[in-house]
């Protein structure tokens, strides 16, 4: 996954990444923090396991899932269009 296309893709739903992972070697595995205002979120892609998960901070570093996509079948577009989605809706 591009990082300039996740950063974009957060910049236009109003979130800023605080930290951003990429592990193309190992199995194409992503991780994205961001933040608005003072709510935290984290998007996973788990390419081994095929999945893309999106987690919500719920005390400070610790994460609560939200939901989660297989993700295996996807491309990186649609990826993109899920992570929008979700980061549309909170």
């Amino acid at each position: 996954m591009k990082q300039t296309n996740l950063y974009n893709m957060a910049s236009r739903c109003g979130f800023k990444v605080t930290v951003f992972s990429d592990h193309p070697d190992f199995f194409s595995s992503w991780s994205l923090n961001i933040r608005k205002d003072d709510k935290k979120y984290m998007i996973e892609n788990d390419g081994r396991d095929g999945w893309l998960m999106f987690y919500q901070e719920n005390e400070p570093n610790k994460f609560k899932e939200i939901d989660k996509k297989i993700s295996h079948a996807m491309d990186d577009n649609e990826k993109m269009n899920q992570c929008e989605s979700w980061l549309l809706s909170v």
